[in-house]
């Protein structure tokens, strides 16, 4: 499986540590404890709806405090991925908090719809960041999980590399940004629980 700096040679920003091992364990313990709301997708024009088909995954409601953490860490580190990019960012979307269980999945998708009458706040996401909470194992171990690549699609270029699916491993604290157009999707979850804050730059 391609490690975090094969993808930073092909476009996509990555940043190991960006939050220490004991916080990524604070922050699953606040999303475990927390309500759940289930993932939507989007459709045509600005629709969005629950459909289990093609995404199953939970947003926990964690509380403020959770939430500050990441955001201040996210803060010290936007003008690099804004360099990485050659963009200039106005500011970012609210933080999302994913919990994936056994079975859950996202199908190949792209995070920002440039079709005419897209909602607003899909069509001005610039770029994608998911932070890693725990670690990917190929066996069952105490806070990671099994299964549940974070694959990306297209990265390779022609028409044959858009077929091709490059899966990134989890790693406890690791931050992943890239291009809000890029095909992406999160791979079944085999066992265990994996845990991501996710936020969109615009």
């Amino acid at each position: 499986m391609p490690t975090a700096e094969f993808f930073s040679r092909v476009g996509i920003f990555t940043l190991r540590g960006f939050l220490e091992p004991e916080t990524c364990a604070r922050l699953r313990a606040e999303a475990a404890a927390a309500d759940k709301v289930p993932g939507a997708v989007g459709g045509e024009g600005d629709e969005y709806r629950i459909d289990r088909a093609s995404r199953r995954t939970g947003i926990a409601d964690v509380p403020d405090a959770a939430r500050a953490i990441v955001a201040e860490r996210l803060s010290g580190v936007i003008p690099s991925i804004a360099r990485h990019f050659d963009i200039e960012i106005e500011g970012r979307q609210s933080l999302q908090f994913l919990v994936y269980g056994e079975g859950d999945f996202f199908e190949a998708h792209r995070d920002r719809n440039d079709s005419e009458g897209a909602a607003a706040f899909s069509a001005r996401r610039r770029v994608s960041v998911v932070t890693f909470l725990n670690r990917e194992s190929k066996e069952p171990r105490e806070g990671t999980y099994g299964g549940g690549s974070l694959t990306f699609y297209g990265l390779l270029g022609g028409e044959r590399g858009k077929q091709v699916g490059l899966p990134l491993k989890g790693e406890d604290g690791l931050l992943v940004a890239f291009e809000s157009g890029t095909t992406h999707s999160v791979a079944p979850i085999t066992h265990g629980e994996r845990y991501t804050v996710v936020t969109w730059l615009v």
